[in-house]
C-alpha cells in the first residue's frame, strides 16, 4: 500500500510542539536564504490585501514591514509569542475565501503535510494577484543522485535536524510546479537553495560541514536543479 505524503499529528507532536525552537547551520541557512526572498517578494505583492498567512509558522513569524501577519501551526505551544495566531492544519484551514493577499508556506512545512490539499488551500484563501511562497525539500537534489529517490514526484527520507534522525517528505519540483498550475497560480520564480552544499553531501560530508561549503562558494552558481531546497513564487489568478 502506497502511503500518501503528510505525517500525523502524533507523528509529529513530539518534535514541533515546543515553544523554543533552534536551527542547526543546515536548516538555518536555508532559513535566512528564504527570509531574503520572503521580504523581496513581498514588497512586491499587487494584491488589495495586506494581510499575510505563515502557514506553519512555528516558533518564527515574518515580521515584514507593511503587512499584517497570521501565523497558524498545528501546535499551540510554538505560536504562544506571536501576535495574532490561529492553531490549525494548513490542510483545512479555518478561513474564509479571499482572507489573503499572500501565503507564506516555507521551512519545508510541506514536507509534513499532503502538499496537493494544502496548495489547493491556499488556492482558496487567497485573493486574486495574491502571492504564494513556498519551499520544500527535492527529489531532483545532487545528494539524491543515482539514488532510488531521485526524480520521484513524492518520496519520504530520513534527513538530519540539529543531529537528530528525521522523516520527511520531498518533492520533485516539476511535480508540484503542476499542481499549482492544476489550481488557479501562475508560476512566478523558481529558487534554489543548497546547491554546493547538495554536491558536498552526496560526496559524504555532514550538513555542518556541507552548509559552510556553500557559505564559502555560494557566489558562483551551480544549476538550479541541484539544489537541496527548492522556493516557488506564484500568483494566484
Amino acid at each position: 500500500m502506497t502511503r500518501k505524503p503528510n505525517f500525523s499529528r502524533e507523528e509529529l507532536k513530539g518534535r514541533y510542539d515546543v515553544a523554543t525552537l533552534t536551527d542547526d547551520a543546515w536548516h538555518a541557512y536555508a532559513g535566512d536564504r528564504t527570509a531574503q526572498l520572503v521580504a523581496r517578494y513581498l514588497a512586491q505583492c499587487r494584491a488589495c490585501s495586506r494581510v499575510v498567512l505563515n502557514a506553519g509558522s512555528g516558533v518564527h513569524a515574518l515580521n515584514v514591514d507593511s503587512w499584517e501577519e497570521i501565523c497558524v501551526d498545528l501546535f499551540e505551544a510554538p505560536i504562544q509569542g506571536h501576535k495574532k495566531s490561529v492553531c490549525a492544519n494548513v490542510e483545512h484551514l479555518p478561513f474564509t475565501a479571499e482572507s489573503f493577499g499572500a501565503v507564506v508556506c516555507v521551512g519545508e512545512v510541506l514536507g509534513y503535510c499532503d502538499a496537493a490539499q494544502a496548495i489547493s488551500e491556499f488556492d482558496r484563501v487567497l485573493q486574486r494577484d495574491g502571492l504564494l511562497i513556498c519551499d520544500f525539500g527535492s527529489t531532483r537534489s545532487l545528494r539524491h543522485w543515482c539514488t532510488p529517490v531521485y526524480g520521484r514526484a513524492a518520496d519520504m527520507i530520513t534527513d538530519v535536524y540539529n543531529g537528530s534522525p528525521e522523516p520527511i517528505w520531498i518533492y520533485d519540483p516539476e511535480y508540484v510546479c503542476s499542481i499549482l498550475e492544476s489550481n488557479r497560480f501562475r508560476l512566478d520564480r523558481v529558487h534554489g537553495t543548497h546547491t554546493w552544499s547538495s554536491l558536498s553531501r552526496r560526496l559524504g560530508f555532514q550538513p555542518s560541514t556541507a552548509a559552510k561549503v556553500e557559505k564559502a562558494l555560494h557566489h558562483v552558481s551551480l544549476p538550479r536543479s541541484w539544489a537541496d531546497v527548492t522556493t516557488i513564487v506564484a500568483v494566484r489568478i
